[in-house]
C-alpha cells in the first residue's frame, strides 16, 4: 500500500507543479512598474462582441485566523492572460492605456477594501462575515459600477477627452490611497467597544 501511494504521489507531483506554475504564468499582479503589453491578451478574440479589447482581471484573496486575537489577509488584482483578449487589427496606444487603466481601476479598488478592513471592527464572531462583506460591497458594486461608468464616459477610449480626464482622475485617487499598498494586512479580533 506504501509503495502504491508513493507510486502515485511520484506521477502526481510533476503535474500538480505545472499546473500552479501555468496558473502563475496566467497571472500579471498589478504593479507600478509593469504596464500591459498587447502580448498579455492571450486568449482568443470574440469576434461576436463590438469591443477591440476584453481584460479579465481577478481579486484572489485569503485570509488565516486563530480565532482568537488576530486575523491576516492576502489580498491582490491580477490580470487573467488566458482569459483575456483584444482584436489585433484594432491594436493602438490609446486601447492600450484604456485597458491598462481598467487594471489600474482594480488596483484603486483593492487599495480601498484595504483601507477598510484596516478601519473595520472585526471580532472572533463577525470577522468571517465582515471580511465577506466588505470585499463584495467594494469589488462586486464599486468596482464595478466605476468600470462600467469608465468604459460608458470613454466610449471605450474613443473619447479622448474623457479618456484623459478618467487618466487624471484614477492617478489621483490612486495617492489618495497611497497608504493602502501593502498585499498582506494583520487586523485584531479583539475589540473593546
Amino acid at each position: 500500500m506504501r509503495i502504491l501511494f508513493f507510486l502515485i504521489l511520484i506521477f502526481l507531483t510533476p503535474y500538480l507543479f505545472s499546473q500552479e506554475e501555468n496558473e502563475i504564468a496566467d497571472r500579471i499582479y498589478w504593479s507600478d512598474w509593469y504596464r500591459l503589453e498587447w502580448t498579455d491578451f492571450q486568449a482568443q478574440p470574440n469576434s461576436d462582441k463590438k469591443v477591440a479589447a476584453l481584460s479579465n482581471i481577478a481579486l484572489p484573496y485569503s485570509y488565516f485566523s486563530d480565532g482568537e486575537g488576530s486575523m491576516t489577509v492576502n489580498i491582490q488584482v491580477c490580470f487573467l492572460r488566458n482569459e483575456s483578449w483584444s482584436k489585433p487589427e484594432q491594436h493602438n496606444n490609446l486601447l492600450l492605456q484604456h485597458e491598462q487603466l481598467h487594471f489600474d481601476i482594480a488596483e484603486l479598488h483593492r487599495r480601498i477594501i484595504v483601507k477598510r478592513l484596516l478601519e473595520a471592527k472585526f471580532t472572533k464572531k463577525n470577522y468571517k462575515e465582515l471580511l465577506k462583506e466588505i470585499v463584495e460591497e467594494v469589488w462586486k458594486k464599486d468596482y464595478r459600477e466605476m468600470q462600467d461608468k469608465y468604459d460608458d464616459e470613454s466610449n471605450y477610449s474613443k473619447v479622448i477627452k474623457q479618456q484623459i480626464n478618467w487618466n487624471k482622475f484614477v492617478q489621483q485617487q490612486m495617492r489618495n490611497y497611497a497608504d493602502y499598498t501593502f498585499t498582506e494586512i494583520e487586523v485584531s479580533l479583539i475589540n473593546f467597544d
